[in-house]
C-alpha cells in the first residue's frame, strides 16, 4: 500500500494476449470445488484465503509490477474471474489492460559503513534502509557526517547554522522540517541519512529530478553509534531542535561529527514495463446495468531485493484482490438481484504511485465501466490483519454512513478515517464517491508480511461488510 510510502492477480487460456504460464490447473480446480461446497450467495473467508496463499507465495517473487511473478498472479485472478463467469473487460475481449509502466530498482544492495577507526558495516533492512524518488536517487560517496537536526532553514530556525555541509553527509535526526531534503540538496550535501523506520522497503517511484543524492534511513541506534565518537545522541540533538524551534536564540543543533561514511544506493536506469490491470464484469440487466459500481484492490507488492530476499506482500495487498474474488463470486450467484453491474479490478502499479488505476481510467472506455458509469469505487488494501476495528476513508460520507450500517448489522468494530493513500484516490478526484477499506492495524513492506500473518476471521469479516455493501449499491440503492 502506497502509505508507507504500500495486492494481486491471473488468466484463461484462451486469452492469447497473457503471459504464456498459467495458474497450476489442480489450485484453480481445487478452489472451484470448495466454492461450490460452500454455498454460493455467501463471502467465504476460508476460500479468500486460499487465493491469498497462492497470490502471496514467495514463488510469485512479491509480485513487483511488471515481473513474471506479477503475471503469474494475474493470470490467477483472471482464471477466477472467468470459474465465477464474469465478463472480461480488458484490451481484446481478455481479462487483461496492458499499459507501458516506468520502472526502477535496486541493482545492488544498498550499503552503509562507518570508516577509519572503529569501523563498522551496518546491516541493510535491520539498521538502514534505502528511500528512491524525487530527489532520491543512485550514488555512491564517502564524506564526513554533518548533523543538521530536523533540516530547516528558514529565519530563525536555521538548523544548518554553524556549519558547512558541502560535500559531506547530513544526518537528519528530526523533528523534520518541510523541504529538508531540498535543504540539503541546496547546500551542497552529497548525502544524506534520516533516522526512522528502517524495517519497510518504501515503495519505489520513478520519478527523479535531473539531479540526485543518495539517501538512506536508519535507525536511531545506527545513528547513535556514528555519533558516538562525538559523545552526543540522536535525542540529544532532537532536544536541541525543540529548544531552537521554541527560542531562535537557542544553539544550532548542527555539527560536524568527525565520523566518517560510506554509503551507496545502486539503482537500475528507469525503463518501461508492460504492465496488467485485471478486469471483470459482473453485467446487470435491464438499463440500470450501464452504471456500475467498481471492487478492487491492488495486487502489485515491493518484490525481491537483490540479494534474493522476497516480500511476499500478503496483507499489502494480495488480501484485496482475494476478498474481491469472493465478493464476485458471492454476487454472482444473486445476479438476479443486481440493477447495477459491478466491475472487479486487480491493479497493477500501486505501489509505484497509483500508475495502474490511473491506466485504468486513461484507457476504459466502455459503460459500464468507464469513470463516468461509476456510481462507488470500494477499494481493498491492507485488509488481511491485523486490528479489531474496520476503518473505512471519509472521501464520501454515504459511503462511510453505508459500511458503518453494515459493519454494525454484522457486528464489526467500525471507524472512519482521513484519506487514505491507495488506488481508490485516483477515482475520487474525479468524483466517483470512494472509499479505501481497511483494518485498523495493518503490516506491509517487510519479509514478516507473509501468509501466515492473514487470518480467515479477518477476511471474513471485512468480505461480510464490503459484499453486503456493494450488493446494497448493486441493486440500486445510493450512495
Amino acid at each position: 500500500m502506497t502509505r508507507a510510502a504500500a495486492l494481486v492477480a491471473l488468466l484463461v487460456a484462451a486469452c492469447t494476449s497473457a503471459p504464456a504460464t498459467s495458474a497450476p490447473s489442480a489450485t484453480a480446480s481445487g478452489v472451484a470445488a470448495s466454492a461450490s461446497a460452500a454455498g454460493a450467495a455467501r463471502f467465504d473467508g476460508t476460500l479468500a484465503r486460499g487465493h491469498l496463499a497462492y497470490l502471496a507465495d514467495p514463488a510469485r517473487g512479491g509480485r513487483f509490477t511488471g515481473s513474471p511473478g506479477f503475471d503469474d498472479a494475474a493470470r490467477y485472478v483472471a482464471e477466477r474471474f472467468r470459474e465465477i463467469g464474469l465478463e472480461p473487460l480488458g484490451d481484446d475481449g481478455t481479462f487483461f489492460q496492458r499499459f507501458p509502466a516506468q520502472i526502477v530498482d535496486l541493482a545492488a544492495t544498498p550499503t552503509l559503513t562507518r570508516t577509519g577507526a572503529g569501523a563498522k558495516t551496518f546491516t541493510h533492512r535491520v539498521d538502514f534502509t534505502e528511500s528512491v524518488g524525487g530527489r532520491a536517487g543512485s550514488g555512491d560517496v564517502e564524506a564526513e557526517l554533518a548533523v543538521v537536526g530536523g533540516g530547516a532553514a528558514t529565519n530563525g530556525q536555521d538548523d544548518f547554522a554553524g556549519i558547512d555541509i558541502h560535500g559531506r553527509i547530513a544526518l537528519v535526526t528530526g523533528p523534520t522540517a518541510q523541504g529538508y531534503l531540498e535543504n540539503v540538496y541546496a547546500r551542497g550535501g552529497a548525502g544524506v541519512l534520516l533516522v526512522g523506520d528502517a524495517s519497510i522497503k518504501y515503495s519505489y517511484v520513478a520519478r527523479f529530478f535531473a539531479q540526485t543524492i543518495p539517501v538512506l534511513v536508519v535507525t536511531e541506534g545506527a545513528a547513535d553509534e556514528l555519533l558516538s565518537a562525538s559523545g552526543r545522541t540522536v535525542a540529544q540533538v532532537r532536544d536541541a531542535v525543540r529548544a531552537r524551534r521554541a527560542n531562535a536564540a537557542a544553539p544550532s543543533p548542527a555539527f560536524l561529527s568527525g565520523t566518517t561514511v560510506h554509503m551507496s544506493v545502486s539503482l537500475t536506469p528507469v525503463h518501461q514495463v508492460l504492465a496488467s490491470n485485471v478486469v471483470g464484469l459482473l453485467r446487470a440487466g435491464g438499463s440500470g446495468g450501464t452504471r456500475a459500481v467498481m471492487v478492487g484492490g491492488h495486487l502489485d507488492g515491493v518484490g525481491t531485493d537483490p540479494n534474493g530476499t522476497v516480500f511476499p506482500a500478503a496483507n499489502d495487498n494480495a488480501s484485496g484482490p482475494a476478498i474481491a474474488i469472493e465478493v464476485a463470486r458471492a454476487l454472482a450467484a444473486r445476479r438476479g438481484e443486481l440493477t447495477r453491474s459491478v466491475v472487479f479490478v486487480a491493479f497493477s502499479g500501486e505501489e509505484e504511485g497509483f500508475l495502474g488505476s490511473e491506466a485504468y481510467i486513461a484507457r476504459m472506455a466502455a459503460s459500464p465501466g468507464r469513470v463516468e458509469s461509476l456510481v462507488a469505487m470500494i477499494d481493498l488494501d491492507v485488509i488481511g490483519c491485523c486490528g479489531d476495528t474496520l476503518e473505512v476513508s471519509d472521501e464520501s460520507s454515504a459511503l462511510v454512513d453505508r459500511f458503518r450500517a453494515a459493519a454494525e448489522r454484522a457486528g464489526v468494530p467500525f471507524r472512519s478515517t482521513g484519506q487514505g493513500g491507495s488506488d481508490q484516490s485516483s477515482f475520487n478526484k474525479r468524483g466517483v464517491p470512494s472509499a479505501l477499506v481497511l483494518w485498523s492495524d495493518y503490516i506491509l513492506h517487510t519479509t514478516q508480511d507473509t501468509v501466515a500473518k492473514v487470518d480467515v476471521r479477518h477476511l471474513q469479516r471485512a468480505g461480510d461488510v464490503v459484499t453486503a455493501v456493494t450488493l446494497d449499491l448493486a441493486r440500486g440503492a445510493g450512495p
